[in-house]
């Protein structure tokens, strides 16, 4: 192998050496790319928990609207509300 064939094959390898160091440590590079999927695996996981949290509110809101047993029952556990035919004892503190 002679000297130039050397000298191309060194700067060959130099430059394969700093583009996977650029690829790696860019602002754009792999790195990055990580961090922006596990930014979204994070993001994902709050937006489920949104969703259901929605969909837990919106049953709710259909059953007080459809479901006069339901409106009964928080009414009495709740806010402590009573029929008209019910009594409510209460303990006194001693």
């Amino acid at each position: 192998m002679g000297r130039i064939e050397k000298f191309g094959l060194y700067l060959t390898l130099f430059l394969m050496g700093l583009f996977l160091v650029f690829i790696f440590f860019s602002t754009h590079g792999i790195r990055d790319y990580r961090q922006l999927n596990r930014q979204k695996a994070s993001v994902s996981a709050q937006i489920d928990i949104v969703k259901q949290e929605n969909q837990r509110i919106e049953n709710q809101i259909l059953r007080l609207k459809q479901d006069i047993e339901y409106i009964r029952h928080l009414a009495k556990h709740e806010q402590g509300m009573a029929a008209p035919d019910e009594l409510i004892f209460k303990q006194k503190n001693k």
